[in-house]
């Protein structure tokens, strides 16, 4: 049977009211102790009635009461708890403004004391911001920095899933209690990052739906857990602005790369650089070189034999990325031989496969 002790007893049950963090933040600063909340009943009801209202100091009760089948539920679902006051909380993040009380957490917590970046980026990428955040995600894991972004569609799904493919740690963090997978098409996704060591993490509880106010609270632990922030790609009205804001707060790096100025894709990412001129990075070279990191994993070369028609489509795929429709004119093959071909070239490493039946070298 599991057993919080008082102090992460009012906690958990504190981070589990759909209250301000701010006004977390204030109850807190009327104890000594959290664990008056729960030791010093008539404290409690002065301090939550002041703060609150009748029903949120119900609720804070019977939350408080319940805290034994939370600890078993949150026993069963392999989700620990890291509140502000232990000492595993993660150091980057226990200085920023209001720092989440409570982290549930699930999967390797080892990784919130190792170097991290944040990746984030539009929930609509143009093929160009895929390239982007697929070819930097892939330097930074490879430096063995651990990646972290918000599990989003788009830009953070890119860069949780370079991560897997390259068998390196990276950190989701939620707009939702960890039982909610959102979206729901990142299933496998989310599998695929706890089996390679990652970790997935929230200030939600189980069972909290991904409502749209969570997310922006969301971006300050994107942004905190790190020690900079790198933006592929984002629109003028983009959510990963708000994570750029949050970090300029929170004195992080930011790294972004310029994007097609006729392009409303690029709007929001273009702006930043016209405002923060030193945030322009042109390779992923640029961005660990900010961050002081120079040691990359090793990567196995490999002789690799290409017939005539395989190195023509090298040679063509040198000026940037094609369309299979561009390679087949190149080739002059049938559809099906040239879908054998891509394929082993794939399996070899030389091309890279993107969305909309498009084919880029790799680096």
């Amino acid at each position: 049977m599991a057993k919080f002790d008082l102090t992460k007893s009012a906690l958990i049950a504190l981070s589990m009211l759909e209250i301000s963090n701010k006004k977390k933040e204030k109850i807190l600063s009327c104890v000594n102790e959290p664990s008056e909340l729960i030791a010093n009943p008539k404290k409690c009801k002065e301090i939550l009635l002041k703060q609150t209202t009748d029903a949120v100091y119900i609720e804070f009760l019977s939350f408080v009461e319940r805290m034994e089948a939370i600890a078993n539920r949150l026993q069963n679902e392999d989700v620990e708890v890291i509140t502000l006051f232990d000492e595993n909380y993660p150091n980057n993040l226990r200085d920023i403004i209001e720092a989440p009380i409570v982290l549930y957490c699930k999967g390797n917590t080892a990784l919130l004391d190792k170097r991290a970046i944040a990746v984030v980026g539009t929930r609509r990428p143009t093929r160009y911001g895929q390239k982007i955040t697929e070819e930097f995600t892939r330097e930074f894991a490879r430096a063995d920095l651990v990646v972290v972004s918000g599990f989003a569609r788009g830009s953070d799904s890119i860069a949780h899933r370079v991560c897997v493919e390259e068998n390196c740690p990276t950190i989701a963090v939620f707009g939702s209690g960890l039982n909610v997978c959102y979206p729901a098409e990142n299933r496998e996704l989310l599998s695929g990052i706890l089996s390679h060591g990652g970790l997935i993490i929230s200030e939600y509880a189980l069972d909290v739906k991904p409502l749209s106010y969570h997310f922006p609270d969301r971006n300050r632990i994107i942004s905190g857990l790190s020690e900079g922030v790198f933006l592929a790609e984002a629109s003028e009205k983009s959510g990963s602005l708000i994570t750029i804001g949050c970090a300029t707060e929170q004195g992080r790096e930011i790294f972004v790369v310029p994007g097609n100025i006729n392009s409303p894709a690029s709007e929001g990412s273009n702006q930043v650089l016209r405002s923060m001129q030193g945030a322009l990075v042109l390779t992923a070279e640029d961005v660990l070189s900010g961050l002081g990191v120079y040691a990359k994993k090793p990567v196995q070369e490999q002789a690799i034999q290409l017939n005539f028609i395989e190195q023509q489509l090298v040679d063509s795929l040198y000026e940037g990325d094609l369309h299979f429709e561009e390679l087949l004119n190149i080739a002059k093959c049938s559809a099906s031989e040239l879908s054998s071909m891509l394929m082993n070239m794939e399996l070899c490493g030389v091309i890279e496969k993107l969305a909309g039946n498009y084919f880029v070298l790799c680096k």
